[in-house]
C-alpha cells in the first residue's frame, strides 16, 4: 500500500480519521492524501450573474479558510508522526471528484468517516459509502465516529 486517501466531510471529524489512516500509513509506510471536497461554483456565466456578489464572496472565503485547514493537518502531520502527506481542496461532486484523484495519485485505500442515521432518515437519502465503494473500485475503510468528537 502506496497511497491512503482520508476523504474529510467536517472539520470535527478529521482528528479521529487522521489517526486512523495514520497507524495504517506508519506499517505500510504510505503516503497520506488529506482531501475535503467542496460544492463547485457555477461554470457559466449566467448563472453567476444571477446570484449577489456576496454569495460568493462568502464561499471563496470559506474555501479559503478550508484550504488553509487542511494544509495545517499536513504540516502537523509531516512534523509529529513522521509521515509523507499532502492536502487538496477539490471543487465538485463527491464521488466523481475522489473517483479523479484516486485514479491520478494512484490511492490503494480510502478512510472515510461513518455516522449512524436512524432508519427513516436512510430510506430517503442515496448511501454513500456503497456509491464510493462502487464506483472507486478499490478498498474503503468506514470509521465509525465518536459522538463526542461531532458536537
Amino acid at each position: 500500500m502506496k497511497n491512503i486517501l482520508v476523504a474529510i466531510d467536517r472539520k470535527q471529524e478529521a482528528e479521529q480519521l487522521i489517526a486512523k489512516a495514520v497507524e495504517i500509513a506508519k506499517l505500510s509506510k504510505a503516503k497520506l492524501w488529506i482531501i475535503h471536497v467542496t460544492e463547485p461554483d457555477p461554470d457559466d456565466f449566467l448563472a453567476r450573474e444571477a446570484g449577489p456578489q456576496y454569495v460568493y464572496d462568502k464561499r471563496s472565503e470559506k474555501r479559503k479558510e478550508e484550504a488553509a485547514i487542511i494544509q495545517e493537518w499536513v504540516e502537523a502531520l509531516k512534523k509529529e508522526n513522521e509521515v509523507e502527506a499532502e492536502g487538496l481542496l477539490i471543487e465538485g461532486p463527491v464521488i466523481k471528484s475522489l473517483r479523479k484523484i484516486t485514479e491520478k495519485h494512484q490511492i490503494d485505500l480510502v478512510v472515510a468517516g461513518h455516522r449512524k442515521k436512524n432508519f427513516l432518515y436512510s430510506l430517503f437519502t442515496a448511501n454513500k459509502k456503497k456509491d464510493l465503494v462502487d464506483e472507486l473500485n478499490i478498498p474503503l475503510l468506514a470509521v465509525p465516529l465518536d459522538k463526542k468528537h461531532l458536537k
